[in-house]
């Protein structure tokens, strides 16, 4: 009996299934003046999906407390557009640190949004399917929770996935946190490569580690941590002929006498850091970045924010940027307040007492947002992080939905 409950268990997670749904393209309003919501959904906060249960080590907070009845389809660090679509949204680490993690299961699901428009749409999210990321091939060097299975399926223990992008073959590139590492996972989750370290781009031959570093935890080939912890890569853009991945780091690092962050430019056919990088200038009230996509082989957009949750005097922005020369810092351009979005429509919907930002003018209020995806030269999608359960922008009385919002912008991207 307990053979036959993890061979089910095993098969659900491995499983992914085909969405045949062809949704025709978004209709928009043709013109707006400033940037506004065109489209609305959220994913309910207690979402779960098939495996064991979890948050063991979990106090929980607004409500909702452990054990979990399986696991919880949360907290969005990554997100990519499927061609039917479809979103593949990649779930962060599990419940806010390394040590409190170790049953949750890395994964990317497969989700649609039914989204609210001026005229249409529920606001309500499908999940589909998933992807269980996993190490069969034993190609990780150092302990990982599930060690000793066959299958070795990986944990937020393990690693801290922050971005994802998928490349021409179908694989996910996926920058973590922890190392900070580069990580290769086929179309079905299994790792591809060992994980692969970044280079100090200002310090030849020397390796850049964060103090949640596994190789330096177990004292192998101990390097001094100059990231800062929860400062690894956090957003990894694609190039647009497919080339190149730009994974960025969240904050400076800790020797940093600047409010830089670094962008390093790594071959995707070489599977190989190419010596190159830029610096991102961090606005005077911003903390961190949230993620990084680009629209050509040299523009995109960076979300930045501060720590703030539950205010609408914070600080999340949209930033249009631009490489330049290597080793210098790159363009940057204010292209979106998402504390003010024009909301002609009122797509957010029942407003529940004490829910923020959801009048004529729309805020996204959240402590961490991070995922942004360019739909197309004036519409963008983006996505909170609601740090299950523990959140509460939105709602300083309940923990935050997953929320998915699409931005039409005034001036054409390209």
């Amino acid at each position: 009996m307990k053979k036959l409950s993890l061979t089910l268990l095993i098969s659900s997670i491995f499983t992914l299934t085909a969405c045949n749904d062809n949704d025709d393209d978004f209709v928009f309003e043709s013109n707006v003046k400033v940037p506004t919501l065109v489209s609305f959904a959220q994913l309910d906060v207690e979402t779960y999906a098939a495996g064991p249960n979890s948050g063991a080590a979990v106090k929980g907070a607004n409500g909702i407390f452990p054990p979990f009845r399986g696991q919880p389809v949360q907290g969005f660090s990554g997100a990519l557009k499927n061609a039917d679509g479809t979103y593949m949204v990649m779930a962060d680490n599990g419940f806010g640190s390394q040590d409190n993690s170790a049953d949750f299961l890395l994964r990317i699901y497969q989700i649609k949004p039914d989204f609210r428009t001026k005229t249409t749409g529920s606001a309500k999210v499908q999940v589909m399917s998933f992807v269980q990321l996993r190490d069969p091939n034993k190609l990780i060097t150092f302990d990982i929770v599930n060690k000793n299975t066959p299958e070795r399926l990986l944990t937020g223990q393990d690693f801290d996935p922050e971005s994802i992008q998928r490349a021409a073959d179908g694989s996910y590139w996926i920058g973590e946190e922890f190392g900070p590492y580069l990580l290769h996972f086929d179309k079905d989750g299994v790792l591809l490569d060992a994980p692969i370290f970044l280079p100090n781009p200002l310090q030849k031959g020397k390796e850049l580690r964060s103090p949640q570093n596994q190789l330096n935890k177990a004292n192998i080939n101990y390097v001094e941590p100059l990231v800062q912890q929860s400062g690894g890569f956090e957003g990894m853009a694609l190039s647009k002929d497919g080339k190149y991945l730009y994974p960025l780091l969240e904050k400076p690092l800790k020797n940093s006498t600047k409010r830089q962050l670094i962008i390093s430019q790594f071959d995707l056919e070489k599977k190989a850091y190419t010596g190159q990088y830029y610096l991102f200038d961090l606005n005077d009230q911003a903390t961190a970045i949230g993620d990084f996509q680009m629209f050509d082989n040299q523009s995109g957009i960076i979300i930045e924010r501060d720590d703030s949750e539950n205010k609408l005097s914070g600080y999340k922005k949209l930033i249009h940027v631009k490489l330049g020369e290597s080793g210098k810092a790159i363009q940057r351009e204010e292209l979106v307040d998402l504390m003010k979005i024009d909301n002609p429509n009122a797509l957010y919907g029942q407003v529940r007492e004490g829910d923020l930002g959801t009048g004529s003018t729309f805020a996204f209020p959240f402590f961490t947002i991070e995922d942004v995806i360019i739909e197309n030269k004036n519409t963008l999608t983006v996505l909170n992080d609601n740090n299950f359960p523990s959140s509460s922008g939105r709602n300083a009385n309940k923990a935050d939905n997953n929320e998915i919002i699409q931005i039409r912008l005034p001036k054409d991207l390209y």
